[in-house]
C-alpha cells in the first residue's frame, strides 16, 4: 500500500497544521505516504523536516490518493483503488454549495468529529464516511523549557487566553462580555487575545482587536470611562510554533467561544498542555474537551450571520451554528478562577494520550487497509 496525500501543509493554517499532522501519523504508522502540496495562500509556513523528507518520494505507483482539501478542488481518478477526501465544515449543513456533488465522488470521507457527518447526510452526502481525530506530537507538550513570556502583567496574575484569527465565527465579542461582565478592574484576572486576521498585518490587526475591544466596553456602559476597564493584553505578530506553545505555557485557561470548529488546533493544544479549556459545547471541540478535563458551555442553536468574508455559497442564513450562552460561559470562567482545577489538568494530560501519531496512524492505517 503506498499514499499519495495532496494537500495544504504549507499553508500555514489550522486545517494546514492538520494537514502536517495527518501526513506524520501515517508515516508513523509505517504507511508508505508521499506528500504533495496545494498553495491556496502566499504564506510561508513552518514545515516538519519529516515531510519535506517525504516529498522526495516518487510518487508513482500509489495505490490510494487522500485529497486534504477544498471539496469543490476534490477530483476522482480512477487509476487509484481508493479515492478519500478530507474536509472540514463548522454548520449544520451546506447544501447551497456544490460541494455535495464533489464529495459524492469520493470512495470514502474522512472528518474530524461525528457533527459534520450529521452535516454532510442533511446536505444529500451519500459516501462512506469515517471520523478520524486530528492526532499530534504529544512529545512536544513534554518538553520542559517552553519559556514564559512576559506579558507585562504585575504581580501573580490568572490569565485566560483566546488564539485563533479574529473573524466572526471566532465571536471573540461573547469572550469580551463575559470577561468584563464576570471580573472586576480589581481583581487579578487578565484576558491576552492572540489574533491575526487575513489581509492585515499585525499593526492593522491590532488596531482591529482594540477597536472592537473599545466598543464592547462602550455597549456595556458599566462604567464611566474605557480607561476604568481591565486592560486586553493583544498579541498580533506572527510567531513561530515553539512561541505558540510558550504562549500556552505562560496562560492558564484558554476560552473558545467560537459559534462552530471542525476541530479547533489552539484549545487541543491547550488542552494538552493542562489548560483545562472553557469552549462552547458543539461541533469538534467536544471530541476532545469535556467537564472532566475542561469546561462545555450550553448554547442555542441559531442561524448563521456575518460570515461576509467567506465563499458566497457557504456560511449562508439558512444555515445553523451555534451561540454561545454568555451567562454559562460567565460561571464557568468564575470557576475556572476560583476552583482547584488539579484533577481537570490531570483529565488533560491522560485525555491527549489518545492522538498520538501512533494511534491515529493506526486507525487510518485500518481504514486504508479495509
Amino acid at each position: 500500500m503506498k499514499v499519495l496525500f495532496i494537500g495544504v501543509y504549507k499553508d500555514g493554517t489550522g486545517w494546514g497544521n492538520a494537514a502536517q499532522n495527518y501526513i506524520l501519523a501515517l508515516d508513523a504508522a509505517g504507511v508508505d505516504v508521499v506528500p504533495r502540496a496545494v498553495k491556496l495562500n502566499n504564506i510561508d509556513a513552518e514545515v516538519p523536516e519529516r515531510i519535506l523528507e517525504l516529498e522526495g518520494k516518487d510518487s508513482q505507483g500509489c495505490d490510494i490518493v487522500i485529497q486534504n482539501v477544498l471539496p469543490h478542488h476534490m477530483e476522482y481518478n480512477g487509476t487509484f483503488q481508493k479515492n478519500i477526501g478530507i474536509y472540514f465544515t463548522e454548520t449544520t449543513h451546506f447544501r447551497n454549495s456544490g460541494w455535495p456533488q464533489k464529495l459524492n465522488l469520493m470512495d470514502e470521507l474522512w472528518v474530524p468529529n461525528f457533527q459534520m457527518v450529521f452535516a454532510a447526510r442533511d446536505s444529500g452526502v451519500r459516501t462512506r464516511m469515517r471520523t478520524i481525530h486530528i492526532p499530534t506530537d504529544i512529545e512536544k507538550y513534554k518538553y520542559a523549557n517552553y519559556e514564559p513570556i512576559d506579558l507585562g502583567f504585575d504581580g501573580d496574575r490568572f490569565v485566560f487566553y483566546f488564539v485563533g484569527e479574529v473573524i466572526r465565527r471566532k465571536n471573540i465579542v461573547a469572550l469580551l462580555k463575559a470577561f468584563h461582565l464576570e471580573f472586576s478592574p480589581d481583581e487579578p484576572v487578565e484576558l491576552v487575545i492572540k489574533g491575526n486576521l487575513s489581509g492585515l498585518n499585525p499593526e492593522e490587526t491590532g488596531k482591529h482587536v482594540s477597536e472592537i475591544c473599545n466598543q464592547i466596553k462602550n455597549n456595556l456602559k458599566l462604567y464611566p470611562s474605557i480607561s476604568n476597564y481591565k486592560q486586553e493584553k493583544i498579541i498580533t505578530d506572527m510567531v513561530s510554533n515553539d512561541d505558540l506553545m510558550r504562549i500556552h505555557s505562560t496562560c492558564d485557561c484558554f476560552v473558545c467561544p467560537s459559534f462552530g470548529e471542525a476541530w479547533c488546533i489552539p484549545a487541543f493544544d491547550a488542552m494538552c498542555m493542562g489548560n483545562t479549556p472553557i469552549v462552547n459545547d458543539c461541533t469538534g471541540l467536544g471530541e476532545f474537551v469535556n467537564n472532566d478535563n475542561g469546561w462545555l458551555v450550553d448554547n442555542t442553536k441559531e442561524p448563521v450571520f456575518g460570515m461576509t468574508e467567506s465563499f458566497s455559497d457557504l456560511y449562508v442564513g439558512n444555515e445553523d451554528w451555534w451561540g454561545i450562552d454568555i451567562g454559562h460561559l460567565k460561571g464557568c470562567m468564575r470557576q475556572a478562577y476560583e476552583s482547584d482545577r488539579s484533577d481537570k489538568r490531570r483529565a488533560c494530560l491522560e485525555r491527549r494520550e489518545c492522538f498520538s501519531y501512533e494511534k491515529i496512524g493506526q486507525e487510518m492505517k485500518e481504514h486504508l487497509s479495509a
